[in-house]
C-alpha cells in the first residue's frame, strides 16, 4: 500500500534541502580524503556500486499474500530499481575478488588503515549526498543493499524485498543506527524487523514525523559514540538488547488466521466486530464495507500469535497502512512479553498502540503508600512510639512496584502517608518522576472514627504539607486510613473540601467492624453534595453483589485471598457493563521478607495470607486489563457520565440508614468530643 501523500511530499522536500547542504558543506573535505586514500594505497579514490532502490511493485497484487508466484519471483527479482552510489574507497582494490560478501566480524583484513577511520566516522559515505539530491536515495531510510544480496536474502527471509516497498533507501536509518553493520544472516533478519517498522511509520504523517525525528536525533548520538578498535561496529546498547530477543525470520508453519478486533460505532451504540483472515487487504476491505454501512471505525486491535515472525510483522505493517490512512487507530492486544519487547525495540510503538486496550474501560489502580508496621492489625504490637526503630523496607518495595508498572505501561494513584513523605522524600520523588498521581493518606494512619474534627484537620494539613514539599503537582485526592469514612465521620468530607481536595476514595459499601457503609446508595463513581454546599467526587471500592449481600473485591487482603480467576472474572464483568473497577494494595503486601509479628491467628491470617502471590496477580491484571490513575480515569467519557448521574446528599455527620448497634462506640466518642450533634434531617 502506498504511503500517505503528505509524507511523500514533505520527505522529498527535506531530502532536497539536506542533499544541497550535505553536498556543499563537506565539499572541502573531498581533496583531503582523496589525498589520504592515495598516499596509503593505489587505486581509485571513489568507487561506484550498484544498489537496489525504491520498490514500486506491490507483490500482494501479483498472486496474493505468500503465494507460490511470489516465492518464485523472489528468485529473479532484485526487489527494486537499481541505481549507482559513490563512496570513498575504504578497502583494498581486490577486496571482493571472490565475489560479494558481508563485512567480517572483528577486524576486517580487507579494510585499509585510512579506510578504518573513514568507516568509523562514516566519511566514506559523504558522496551519497549526491544520490540523495538526485532522488535515488533518501537521507533516512533502509540500508541500500546490493542486488546480489537482495536476491539471496529474498530466498530465505520472508518479504525481505518488501522492506523498501514505496520507501527509498537511506544514508542513515532506524536499522543502521540501532544495529550497526551486518555481521551475518541473523543481523540481516534483525535489521529487516527495523526496516519494516520504519516503513509502517509512512502510514500516517504524525507517525512518520515521530519516527523521522527520533532517527535524526539518534543519528547524531550514534556518530558521537566512540568506535571500537577491534571492529567496525560501535558498542550499541540497542544491539545488545535486540540480540537476546528471538527474532524469527520464519516460524514453523502456523495454522489459522490472524485475529483482528475492530471497535465500531453506530450512532451512540458501541460494538466490537471480530475479523479474521490471512491477508490484511481482506480485513481492511471488510472494515471499508463496515464504514460504507454507516459504521465508523474507532479502534482496531490486532492479537499477535506467540510465534511472531517477519510474516506476522509484515501483516501488521500492511494493517497499519490500511487503517491509519483512513483515520483509524491500530493497537496490539494481549502481546506476549517477547512480542511486546520486540515491538518496542523496533519502535513500532511510534506507529501503533502497545497499551493493550482489552476494553475501552480504564480501571483505577491505587496504592496506599505505608510501611508494614502501619497496618492496623499490627498496631497493638508496634505502636507509633517505636515506628522509627523498625526496618521500613519502603524504598525497595516502591522500586519494585514502579518497575512493575513501568514494564506494563500502567499508571496509578499513590495515596502517600505523610509520615512516609517526611522520612522518605525519595519515595514521593520516585512516584512523581514516573508520572503517577499522588494523593494523601493522612499523616499518622489514625482511624478517622477515633479522631475529632480538629485533630483530623491537623493531621490532614500536616500530610498535605509533607507531601507537597516533594512534588510540583497539586494533590487532588484522599483516602482515609482503613476506609473510615463512615456515616458518623461525614464531617471529614467537609474538611477535605475546605482545603481544596477534589475527590475522596474511602467509602467501602460493605459491612465490617471498623469500616463500611452497607446501605450506601451509589457504588459507582459519583458526586457528593455536602451539607455546606460544597461538591466532591467519590470513587468507592469495588464490590460484588451476591444475593442481597455485597462482597469486597480486587483490593488488599481480598485481592490476595481470592484466586486470580475470580478477581479477573469480576473486573471483566465490570468492564462489560462499562464500569471501571477499583484495585488497591499496599507496598508491604508484595514483601515476603518483612518481619513476621505474632498478632493472633485471625490478624496474622489477614495480614500475611498469600503475600507471596500478589505481585504475580498484579502482573496478570496489568497484562489483561487497562489501568490508570483516578484523575486520568475520571476524564473518560463514561466516568464523566457516571459523575453526573445519581449524586448523593451527604449530611455533615448523620447517616444513611446505617446500623447504630455496630457503630455505638463511635457514636459515644463523637458525642463526647462534639456534644452538639445536629438532628437527623426530616424526610420530605
Amino acid at each position: 500500500m502506498r504511503p500517505s501523500p503528505s509524507v511523500i511530499v514533505v520527505k522529498r522536500l527535506i531530502d532536497i534541502c539536506i542533499g544541497f547542504v550535505g553536498t556543499g558543506a563537506f565539499l572541502f573535505l573531498y581533496p583531503i580524503l582523496a589525498l589520504l586514500i592515495k598516499l596509503e594505497s593505489q587505486g581509485p579514490v571513489l568507487y561506484s556500486q550498484e544498489r537496489v532502490g525504491i520498490n514500486k511493485r506491490d507483490r500482494k497484487a501479483q498472486g496474493g499474500w505468500e503465494s507460490e508466484d511470489i516465492l518464485a519471483l523472489r528468485k529473479s527479482d532484485v526487489g527494486g530499481k537499481p541505481f549507482e552510489i559513490y563512496k570513498f574507497r575504504s578497502m583494498r582494490t581486490d577486496a571482493e575478488k571472490n565475489g560479494p560478501q558481508l563485512a567480517a566480524k572483528g577486524v576486517d583484513p580487507r579494510v585499509t588503515k585510512v579506510g578504518w577511520w573513514l568507516r568509523a566516522l562514516h566519511l566514506d559515505e559523504l558522496p551519497q549526498f549526491w544520490s540523495v539530491l538526485r532522488g535515488d536515495m533518501s537521507f533516512i531510510g533502509p540500508r541500500p543493499e546490493r542486488a546480489h544480496f537482495t536476491v539471496e536474502f529474498g530466498r530465505t527471509i520472508p518479504h525481505y524485498q518488501n522492506r523498501t516497498l514505496w520507501v527509498k533507501p537511506g544514508l542513515t536509518g532506524l536499522a543502521q543506527i540501532s544495529l550497526g553493520y551486518d555481521e551475518g544472516m541473523d543481523s540481516v533478519v534483525r535489521k529487516t524487523y527495523f526496516d519494516y517498522s520504519y516503513r509502517a511509520s509512512f502510514s500516517h504523517f504524525g507517525s512518520w514525523a515521530r519516527m523521522e525525528w527520533w532517527v535524526l536525533m539518534n543519528t547524531v548520538g550514534y556518530l558521537l559514540i566512540k568506535p571500537r578498535k577491534e571492529g567496525d561496529t560501535r558498542d550499541l546498547a540497542s544491539l545488545k538488547r535486540v540480540k537476546v530477543l528471538n527474532m524469527l525470520a520464519h516460524a514453523p508453519r502456523k495454522q489459522g488466521n490472524h485475529k483482528v478486533t475492530a471497535w465500531v460505532k453506530l450512532d451512540h451504540d458501541d460494538r466490537s466486530v471480530v475479523l479474521q483472515g490471512k491477508d490484511p487487504s481482506e480485513i481492511t476491505a471488510r472494515l471499508a464495507r463496515l464504514s460504507a454501512r454507516g459504521l465508523k471505525t474507532l479502534e482496531v486491535c490486532y492479537t499477535p500469535r506467540k510465534d511472531f515472525d517477519l510474516e506476522d510483522l509484515g501483516f501488521l505493517v500492511e494493517l497499519a497502512h490500511g487503517v491509519k490512512q483512513v483515520g483509524g487507530r491500530v493497537a496490539v492486544r494481549d502481546p506476549s512479553a517477547r512480542v511486546r519487547r520486540m515491538l518496542q525495540e523496533i519502535h513500532m510503538d511510534k506507529v501503533i498502540d502497545l497499551s493493550r486496550p482489552q476494553s475501552r474501560v480504564r480501571n483505577f489502580m491505587t496504592v496506599d503508600v505505608e510501611c508494614w508496621f502501619h497496618a492496623y492489625n499490627l498496631k497493638e504490637k508496634i505502636p507509633p512510639s517505636i515506628w522509627h526503630l523498625q526496618e521500613t523496607r519502603i524504598i525497595n518495595n516502591m522500586e519494585r512496584i514502579l518497575r512493575l508498572f513501568n514494564s506494563q505501561d500502567a499508571k496509578a494513584t499513590f495515596f502517600v502517608l505523610g509520615w512516609v513523605a517526611d522520612r522518605f522524600p525519595e519515595v514521593v520523588k520516585m512516584i512523581a518522576s514516573e508520572g503517577h498521581e499522588i494523593g494523601t493518606h493522612g499523616y499518622y494512619h489514625n482511624l478517622i472514627t477515633e479522631m475529632t474534627p480538629a485533630s483530623y484537620e491537623e493531621d490532614l494539613l500536616k500530610s498535605l504539607e509533607a507531601i507537597s514539599k516533594h512534588t510540583s503537582e497539586p494533590i487532588r485526592g484522599h483516602r482515609a486510613s482503613n476506609f473510615t469514612i463512615v456515616p458518623n465521620t461525614y464531617w471529614a468530607l467537609e474538611i477535605m473540601a475546605k482545603h481544596g481536595l477534589e475527590y475522596d476514595s474511602s467509602i467501602f459499601p460493605i459491612k465490617r467492624d471498623r469500616y463500611g457503609i452497607p446501605d450506601y446508595p451509589n457504588r459507582l463513581p459519583h458526586t457528593m453534595q455536602l451539607q455546606s454546599g460544597a461538591v466532591m467526587k467519590e470513587f468507592p471500592m469495588s464490590t460484588l453483589g451476591v444475593g442481597n449481600k455485597f462482597l469486597p473485591m480486587s483490593g488488599g487482603g481480598y485481592l490476595r485471598l481470592f484466586p486470580h480467576i475470580v478477581t479477573e472474572g469480576f473486573i471483566e464483568a465490570c468492564n462489560r457493563k462499562g464500569h471501571p473497577a477499583m484495585v488497591y494494595f499496599h507496598p508491604w503486601e508484595l514483601d515476603e521478607d518483612q518481619r513476621r509479628v505474632s498478632v493472633g491467628l485471625v490478624k496474622s491470617f489477614q495480614h500475611y495470607v498469600n503475600i507471596h502471590s500478589l505481585e504475580w496477580k498484579l502482573n496478570r491484571l496489568l497484562q489483561k486489563f487497562s489501568f490508570g490513575s483516578i484523575s486520568a480515569g475520571s476524564e473518560a467519557r463514561r466516568v464523566k457520565a457516571m459523575l453526573k448521574r445519581n449524586p448523593v446528599y451527604i449530611p455533615s455527620n448523620m447517616g444513611l440508614n446505617w446500623d447504630r448497634d455496630a457503630n455505638r462506640e463511635a457514636e459515644r466518642r463523637e458525642a463526647r468530643d462534639n456534644p452538639v450533634i445536629p438532628r437527623r434531617p426530616t424526610a420530605a
